[in-house]
């Protein structure tokens, strides 16, 4: 698994926060559950900030963002 997770913060047509991860693990990921819980920190953490975000203005420009995944190593 990568060691952040890559988010573009921006909002859809009609004003509502929107989240694009560019770089979640794809279909059938094998995690570990301290991956699973870095991955869902992670994921709360770009929840919050999308929600923090200002959605009104003509020219709100999309916003990356990079949150940590490396407390979740490999323990196997």
């Amino acid at each position: 698994m990568d060691k952040a997770l890559h988010v573009i913060l921006c909002r859809t047509a009609d004003g509502r926060p929107l989240a694009t991860i560019r770089n979640f693990p794809g279909l059938d990921a094998d995690l570990f559950p301290d991956q699973l819980r870095a991955l869902a920190a992670a994921l709360l953490a770009a929840a919050d900030n999308c929600e923090a975000r200002p959605v009104d203005g003509k020219h709100l420009c999309p916003v990356k963002r990079s949150y940590d995944l490396s407390q979740a190593e490999d323990k196997a």
